[in-house]
């Protein structure tokens, strides 16, 4: 009975999956909101045109840290959802927070490009994301959680990895945000360091895992 009841409160992801594309979709377009001639005055000439165009090189900046993370945080929620085959209520809870999250991003990446001479300024837009990557950590520990059924086609090395990847990013967010007042947008660079440790977490949970026969042969 009890598991009769489970699966009827389970329900596919295809609408959240839609929804949550939708978001991003939304969140990304309206960043470009934030670049804007109308500060330009008159311009007459090519190197006046290149003036004011450096001149708003903070939120040109801002735009393209901001664009380039809803990305790379839309594509691991794509590839992580191809092996999501049901979503609970707590899923659907914790994707729409994280959402919530995702759709805040366009305004904190205003107040960076304006207001990056602030500690504060500097430090909302890394907060903002290290929420969202947050969230998104929580709510793949939970889809990934021994006996919830809720992911197929994955292997148990997989699955370890993908947690360890998300935990990853999560402290390198966590230290972005810290760095970030101190060294504004240069603190995103940080994020780089996240492919070197994900390959390390491959050998070295490889090696662990490695079988007892090929140790002993």
């Amino acid at each position: 009975m009890a598991e009769r009841i489970h699966r009827r409160e389970n329900v596919s992801t295809r609408r959240l999956e839609a929804y949550t594309d939708g978001i991003f979709a939304i969140a990304a377009t309206l960043l470009v909101l934030d670049l804007s001639i109308d500060g330009f005055g008159a311009i007459n000439s090519d190197k006046q045109l290149w003036n004011a165009i450096f001149g708003i090189r903070d939120h040109i900046i801002s735009f393209v840290i901001s664009f380039l993370l809803l990305c790379l945080l839309w594509t691991v929620h794509t590839r992580q959802f191809e092996h999501v085959r049901h979503a609970d209520s707590a899923v659907l809870i914790l994707n729409s927070m994280r959402l919530l999250a995702v759709v805040i991003i366009p305004f904190t990446t205003s107040i960076n490009s304006a207001y990056g001479d602030l500690p504060l300024g500097r430090a909302l837009m890394p907060a903002n994301f290290f929420v969202v990557i947050l969230l998104g950590g929580i709510q793949w520990f939970y889809l990934t959680s021994p006996g919830r059924g809720l992911i197929e086609g994955m292997s148990a090395q997989r699955i370890r990895l993908t947690r360890w990847n998300n935990a990853t990013v999560v402290a390198v967010s966590a230290t972005v945000v810290v760095l970030s007042p101190m060294i504004g947008s240069w603190a995103f660079v940080l994020f780089a360091v996240n492919g070197p440790i994900d390959r390390l977490w491959v050998r070295l949970d490889t090696q662990r895992h490695k079988p007892a026969e090929a140790l002993n042969p």
